[in-house]
């Protein structure tokens, strides 16, 4: 799948492919994925017979421009990159499905924006605190172990061999990246502006699973339709197609109708 580009408001250039036809459906992948992940996983084939699939590099991944200042990952710059990338497409309106990191990234922009029509996310929580208890601690141990590499790396002071090795793995980005993500915003319970889905496996190490079922009056109440996928861990919450796709596209499915072609 080649790849176009967008170019965002600070003008960043944002790859994005584009498959099928009907109503525009944007797939956001998680940390240490690409937009390539969806096609070889499986989704964009089932999709494409309904919806117009647009997947995206978030940047700094994938085929996107590479980005190592935490200022480069400020949530409004973020958000940016899938309008532009739906404006490249002509998409007023389009639906969303976002996973792990793409998913915090859904949440936010439906938060900001009339025009996500539907929204659905997989392996996070849907609201509160984008950095909790579990995912700072994580950031901390991430930076405390890579942040050498990355200042290394951004200075010029490695090899060429240590420098092709610390890029391929996105090490700069991630430390980047993960810091700016401590200071987007918590997520309103009423903030967001469309339908939603939450998809969970009930081993989720991200706790999505266990939030859900902590919130699940809040979720009723607000209309949020939650899926919990018994046995499965945050990476099978993608892998495992057979089990995720049929709820997420039934989901999508029944709003697609209500975003303007």
């Amino acid at each position: 799948m080649a790849a176009t580009f967008a170019s965002s408001m600070d003008g960043t250039r944002i790859a994005y492919d584009v498959t099928g036809s009907g109503p525009a459906l944007v797939l956001l992948h998680g940390a240490g994925k690409t937009r390539r992940d969806w096609h070889k996983t499986g989704y964009v084939e089932r999709l494409k017979d309904v919806f117009t699939v647009i997947t995206v590099d978030i940047r700094g991944t994938g085929e996107s421009d590479v980005l190592t200042d935490l200022s480069d990952y400020a949530v409004d710059k973020v958000c940016a990159d899938v309008v532009a990338v739906a404006d490249a497409c002509g998409a007023e309106r389009f639906l969303l499905w976002g996973y792990s990191l793409g998913g915090h990234i859904g949440k936010q922009l439906a938060a900001r924006t009339d025009r996500v029509g539907a929204l659905a996310v997989i392996g996070v929580p849907l609201w509160g605190p984008i950095v909790d208890e579990v995912f700072g601690e994580f950031i901390t141990s991430f930076v405390t172990k890579w942040q050498p590499v990355a200042d290394e790396y951004k200075v010029g002071k490695t090899t060429e061999t240590a420098k092709k090795s610390t890029i391929k793995g996105r090490i700069p980005v991630w430390v980047a990246f993960f810091q700016a993500m401590r200071d987007w915003p918590a997520i309103d319970p009423t903030a967001i502006r469309c339908p939603c889905m939450l998809v969970a496996g009930a081993k989720g190490e991200t706790g999505a699973a266990t939030w859900a079922e902590s919130n699940r009056a809040a979720l009723d109440a607000a209309g949020v339709q939650v899926e919990l996928l018994e046995g499965l861990n945050h990476v099978q919450e993608f892998s495992q197609i057979d089990r995720v796709f049929p709820v997420a596209r039934e989901f999508l499915t029944r709003h697609c109708y209500e975003v303007p072609d």
